[in-house]
């Protein structure tokens, strides 16, 4: 194999890698992962179960936060967006959230 050859194929692994992180993540995600602390998850968990029992499954299962917009604004009233994907009662929940800073080291969240 020459030069050249290698480096295809080397162009063509990174590419199916990326495309491979790219479909693990749900649509109009950017990371997995939470923003928001523990009390805060705590909190807008409540809400989201609510939520998923009025769509008819009262015991989910599990529960993943993907990261849809990084937080602007300014520090004390920055805003940011979640998706949390709840599993359970044999479907899947696609929730939206919305975080909003409330000042120092508070936040308040909503469903969208």
């Amino acid at each position: 194999m020459n030069d050249r050859s290698r480096a295809l194929l080397a162009i063509f692994a990174l590419m199916f890698s990326w495309s491979s992180i790219a479909q693990s993540l749900p649509e109009g995600a950017i990371q997995e992962g939470s923003l928001a602390n523990q009390k805060l998850i705590q909190d807008a968990m409540a809400g989201v179960l609510v939520t998923v029992a009025s769509q008819g499954c009262e015991k989910p299962e599990e529960f993943v936060p993907y990261v849809r917009e990084m937080p602007s604004g300014e520090v004390g009233t920055r805003v940011w967006r979640e998706l949390w994907i709840v599993e359970g009662c044999d479907d899947t929940y696609s929730i939206k959230l919305r975080f909003q800073e409330a000042g120092a080291g508070a936040a308040n969240w909503t469903i969208e």
